[in-house]
């Protein structure tokens, strides 16, 4: 019976193979879409993992399997498989036992997770088919039973000739009563003709300014050589950046900003109101004489004082100022002389904004 089995397993793979022939010779390029790739035909190979029913006595097991696969439309296909391993015997230890499984099905496939070609896509499998087992052991019985079979898995086109797919199986032996599962993993290859890519008709038209704008839609004409325009030919605005540095120093143990340094903070001022949007930090530092937190709280006085002067004499909103005292932190001098401790003594503050005009 085994041998029939095998016989008419080959035959029928024999005679897809013919068909598969004759479709991809009469296949004209790019006519066929369906859920197994760009062509109806998928050649398939991969790795079956077997979880038997405890009443085979068989150990569970793993095996090569190949298949054939023609997709009549883009849901529906016909799939034949074949795997076939020995499994180690439970009752009898070492020995084995050659299990068989040809199996003929349909499959449905349903919408793609990802793309509208089919990337990813779901399907579920109904078949029926032949599963037999030959002891390799004096005495053993061998036996041929039929099945059917249901599952589901899952089909990822990984190029146009190239995919993959997973799915899961229960095997039911109408001989015997029990049902085993069987975890397919495999890889695809998808023959006949790939759909070439689509002939883009490209209408020539006058541009002379050559900024890549067709005169008829060109607002602009007349622009000069190299300049960035936009989609209706015009230039675009030009980045320019705009910056201002700001520093205040203080007397010897003061917070008190003194009068010659009002310009620099109406300057300031007068960059905060015209950039609405940005905001500032203004950094207060010390020298390196007293103590560290004494210079520290220092710091953050003279920083606030300056905060205080923009708000009130300028009217720059608090809530684009923030006052950061660095106390002894930072010196742009030594502090070991006179003149490099006075430059240490300072708030500091500086900006820059890109804008277009």
């Amino acid at each position: 019976m085994k041998k029939i089995i095998l016989a008419a397993g080959a035959a029928a793979g024999f005679a897809m193979a013919g068909m598969t022939s004759i479709a991809v010779a009469q296949t004209p390029a790019g006519e066929a879409d369906y859920s197994t790739g760009k062509t109806p035909i998928t050649l398939s190979a991969g790795a079956a993992h077997w979880y038997f029913s405890s009443d085979r006595d068989l150990q569970n097991m793993n095996s090569p399997w190949v298949g054939l696969e023609w997709a009549w439309t883009d849901q529906w296909s016909t799939e034949l498989s074949f795997t076939q391993d020995d499994a180690n015997n439970e009752a009898f230890p070492g020995t084995k036992t050659e299990v068989t499984l040809a199996n003929l099905g349909m499959k449905y496939y349903g919408g793609s997770f990802i793309g509208d070609g089919g990337t990813l896509r779901p399907y579920a499998v109904l078949g029926a088919g032949f599963f037999s087992t030959d002891p390799k052991r004096t005495g053993g019985e061998s036996n041929d039973d039929t099945t059917v079979n249901a599952g589901l898995g899952v089909r990822w086109m990984i190029t146009s000739r190239f995919g993959a797919s997973l799915d899961g199986r229960s095997v039911y032996n109408i001989d015997k009563g029990n049902a085993d599962t069987i975890a397919y993993l495999g890889l695809n290859y998808y023959l006949g003709n790939v759909a070439p890519p689509p002939v883009i008709d490209h209408e020539v038209c006058l541009d002379e300014d050559g900024d890549g704008v067709c005169d008829q839609d060109d607002a602009c004409l007349g622009t000069p050589p190299n300049t960035r325009v936009d989609s209706q030919g015009c230039p675009l605005p030009v980045a320019q950046v705009a910056s201002i540095k700001l520093k205040v120093n203080f007397a010897f143990d003061s917070s008190v900003v003194q009068e010659q340094y009002f310009t620099d903070l109406g300057e300031l001022a007068k960059f905060l109101k015209r950039f609405d949007q940005v905001d500032v930090s203004i950094d207060g530092y010390t020298d390196s004489v007293g103590p560290d937190d004494y210079n520290q709280q220092l710091s953050q006085r003279r920083a606030q004082a300056v905060v205080d002067m923009l708000v009130n004499t300028y009217g720059i909103a608090p809530s684009r100022l923030k006052a950061v005292g660095y106390g002894e932190a930072n010196p742009v001098a030594s502090n070991d002389t006179a003149e490099g401790r006075a430059e240490n003594r300072r708030v500091m503050a500086s900006l820059e904004v890109e804008y277009s005009e």
